[in-house]
């Protein structure tokens, strides 16, 4: 991150992403406000945009609770063939 002033910019691409994720315009930049830090801020945000352990553990388990495609639903119109019926044809 680069600090210019108050103003947070990203300085990679990893960090611009994060900076988009959070819905910030990277062109213009991460306005921080003077209550908080603006080196702590940048800090959060780095550690946010490598690929660390908590982010490791995050995306196992977004991949875990992923939907699986959903099953076909069944047509009403027609019964289903019996499975004696299928192997006999």
């Amino acid at each position: 991150m680069r600090i210019l002033g108050r103003t947070l910019r990203a300085s990679d691409l990893r960090e611009r992403r994060v900076l988009i994720a959070l819905g910030v315009d990277p062109v213009v930049g991460l306005r921080v406000p003077r209550s908080e830090n603006p080196f702590a801020v940048a800090r959060t945000i780095k550690r946010l945009a490598r690929d660390n352990e908590d982010v490791q553990f995050l995306k196992m388990i977004v991949r875990k609770n992923a939907p699986h495609e959903p099953r076909p639903s069944p047509e009403v119109d027609r019964p289903a063939p019996y499975p004696d019926a299928v192997a006999a044809e």
